[in-house]
């Protein structure tokens, strides 16, 4: 889906707060639809007044007062006519902070099919019978979608994918005032939009004018909340088989609280590892129960393993899963202790430890290709203190904020290395040849597509059948001219990881005659090192989503 984005601000006798508004709004460049709700004339001409000073402002009106569902509908449709594919609707009256857009329109950009929204964040400002409201709102939704996905329904800061929402507008009808936010955000869920949340500041300005007619509106949100539960009921055996909306893994969001995770680590630090390993039990217990998306990839996975003769003790059954799933809860604890230092070079044997140390002395760094397979985080904190190898690691980090996080409250040294792919630009490529110049590495994850619909994906034979790979790590390789290698880190029944580092290639050459050929080989040969590790430590795989999901599978969350 293409991605050409503009503003969308509904407003009806905001024309005193608009104006500071517009002043936030003028700093994103985009093109903005100011749709006048029929305001009164006052307020009209002082909106026709900033439309003259504006020339990135267009002004549309509705010769009467009809509701915010009615103007954010009529900027829509507009936003569509003018060849915009998707319309940010921000409120006229300061609630909603302009600083953030970015962050919304990044969302946006990286999954365009999806309803982006604000999950907002109060201050003390916000009058309690409205917070608790919420809460009762919170309470409709989820049971109207049986489903915990929306966060929040009635924050109006949000970025809509024009195409889906108008054909949805074309065939129900929505709510047209003060229901109007809620109501689309469950009919787009229901008919299967993705709905994604980035955090907001929302505010409550001091002598703020609100439109909320308490009677009038509490009847309609009233009759909405009767509709949407029965449009639940006729919904019911569609919803009770669950959703299965397409999801990159990189929006898929991480599994537990910041002060969750916390508390898994000061438990740790109290109480040391084989206790916390004891809870993993029930912890894994639980996710095993809830997260059935994750049952299926995982017995998918484990059976294509072992159809391929992998080292498996049995075919896959719920056992197995759920010691996959264990598998990976015991791999955070590990980077856990890690990272605070209660693993050592003794919980570790480094195999061809020196070929990194002999290119090191060369003067050169180069690029290590890694997976999702094993503990590579592990391999950082190993290696921190090994002879002065330096590993600088370009990972997607938002999808485990939490845990980044924790670590690198306990060890500041944890995030030092980290380069984050979400900001991958041309200024990225060039620390990243000053790092190979400085004889430091960088490991690159070539096993996940990356975020965002411009990537550069091919097909590799993978367990037995096609499945899409990121060519950038490979690009990247090619153009930082540097000898690449393989590395893994698996754990043994016997606790201790091996670390193995093999050569990949002495340099990623790709031909201008045969570059689509060239990269298809090398991504070949990388799936081939990538399914030697799997058959041979399939408990360690650590994608949870559906692999082969660009090949005709649909994906489910990780965790």
């Amino acid at each position: 889906m293409a991605f050409r984005p503009c503003l969308v601000v509904p407003c009806y006798n905001h024309s005193r707060q608009l104006r500071d508004t517009l002043a936030a709004l003028a700093a994103t460049g985009l093109p903005c639809l100011l749709v006048d709700d029929g305001s009164d004339s006052d307020n009209a001409r002082a909106l026709e007044a900033l439309a003259d000073e504006h020339d990135w402002l267009e002004l549309a009106r509705l010769q009467r007062n009809r509701g915010k569902g009615v103007a954010v509908i009529h900027g829509m449709r507009l936003a569509a006519s003018r060849g915009y594919t998707h319309a940010l609707q921000i409120d006229a009256d300061g609630q909603h902070d302009p600083a953030d857009i970015p962050a919304l329109l990044e969302a946006a950009r990286a999954e365009p099919e999806a309803l982006i929204s604000g999950r907002p964040r109060y201050g003390d400002d916000i009058p309690r019978a409205r917070l608790y409201g919420r809460y009762l709102t919170h309470a409709m939704v989820w049971l109207q979608t049986l489903s915990f996905s929306i966060k929040d329904s009635m924050c109006g800061f949000r970025v809509y994918p024009l195409a889906p929402t108008l054909a949805l507008l074309e065939r129900s009808r929505v709510g047209r005032r003060m229901d109007f936010d809620t109501e689309i955000m469950v009919r787009l869920y229901w008919q299967g939009t993705p709905v994604r949340f980035v955090d907001t500041r929302v505010v409550y300005p001091p002598g703020g004018v609100s439109h909320f007619a308490v009677l009038a509106d509490n009847l309609r949100i009233t009759a909405m909340h009767t509709r949407l539960v029965l449009g639940m009921l006729w919904r019911l055996p569609r919803l009770l088989r669950g959703r299965h909306d397409v999801q990159h893994w990189s929006h898929q969001p991480e599994r537990g609280s910041w002060w969750a995770l916390w508390l898994v680590f000061q438990i740790y630090r109290l109480l040391g590892s084989r206790v916390i390993k004891l809870l993993l039990y029930p912890m894994i217990g639980y996710f095993f129960l809830t997260n059935r998306e994750a049952r299926q990839t995982s017995r998918d996975f484990l059976q294509r393993v072992h159809e391929q003769g992998g080292a498996l003790p049995r075919a896959p059954d719920n056992r197995l899963v759920y010691r996959h799933l264990y598998s990976f809860g015991d791999a955070i604890v590990d980077r856990l202790a890690c990272w605070q230092g209660r693993l050592r070079h003794e919980h570790m044997r480094f195999h061809n430890q020196r070929l990194l140390l002999d290119q090191r002395d060369s003067g050169q760094g180069a690029v290590i290709l890694t997976s999702h397979l094993g503990n590579m985080e592990m391999t950082r904190g190993l290696m921190t203190d090994i002879e002065f190898i330096k590993l600088n690691a370009l990972v997607y980090t938002r999808n485990a904020a939490h845990i980044n996080d924790i670590i690198r409250r306990n060890n500041p040294r944890a995030g030092s290395d980290i380069i984050d792919i979400a900001h991958f630009g041309p200024q990225t490529a060039l620390v990243l040849d000053e790092k190979i110049r400085r004889a430091e590495f960088i490991a690159i994850a070539a096993d996940r597509t990356p975020p965002g619909q411009q990537s550069r994906l091919m097909p590799a034979r993978f367990l037995g059948e096609e499945a899409l790979f990121p060519a950038g790590p490979f690009i990247v390789a090619s153009l930082l001219h540097c000898p690449v290698y393989f590395m893994s880190c698996i754990k043994h029944d016997d606790g201790i990881y091996d670390i193995e580092v093999k050569p990949f290639a002495e340099r990623i050459n790709l031909s201008r005659a045969r570059r689509e050929a060239d990269l298809a080989g090398w991504i070949q040969q990388y799936a081939d090192e990538l399914q030697q590790l799997a058959l041979r430590a399939p408990l360690q795989w650590f994608n949870f989503y559906d692999f082969w999901a660009g090949t005709g599978h649909e994906e489910a969350p990780e965790p």
